[in-house]
């Protein structure tokens, strides 16, 4: 009986340990690596959509509001004069020479529309201009 064997099978060589050893740890490096790089994209990414989220949060037309939505349409003589930056006696004068003509008096002062405001101060910056190229064109 022949004994038939064939040439061509390679035995297998069994890996060496340090290879093992090497492919592993350059695997784990590579998996920190990567993983640092998601981490700090993560991170950027939370900050950018924070920024933007509250950026947009608190930005207001106004800071005079009622219950913190609706722009306030009517203001007491203190909140006239911050409005207008002016002190309560004068918008209180304002009143009584009637340049200031529309208003409801109540127990607690005056109620004055912001619009009247509005028109008080157009029509006051309107007098100063004229007053001043009056005052300039005399000298």
């Amino acid at each position: 009986m022949e004994n038939r064997t064939s040439g061509n099978r390679k035995s297998s060589r069994p890996i060496p340990a340090a290879a093992t050893l090497l492919s592993s740890v350059i695997l784990g490096v590579s998996i920190i690596i990567a993983g640092a790089s998601v981490g700090g994209s993560v991170k950027k990414l939370t900050a950018a959509v924070e920024a933007q989220t509250f950026a947009s949060s608190y930005s207001a037309p106004s800071n005079i509001t009622v219950n913190g939505s609706a722009p306030k349409t009517y203001f007491t003589e203190t909140e006239a004069a911050a409005y207008l930056n002016m002190t309560v006696d004068e918008i209180k004068a304002a009143i009584t020479k009637k340049e200031i003509n529309e208003y409801v008096k109540t127990s607690a002062g005056y109620s004055i529309s912001k619009d009247v405001l509005d028109d008080f101060f157009e029509q006051r910056a309107y007098d100063t201009l004229n007053s001043s190229n009056a005052d300039s064109a005399e000298g």
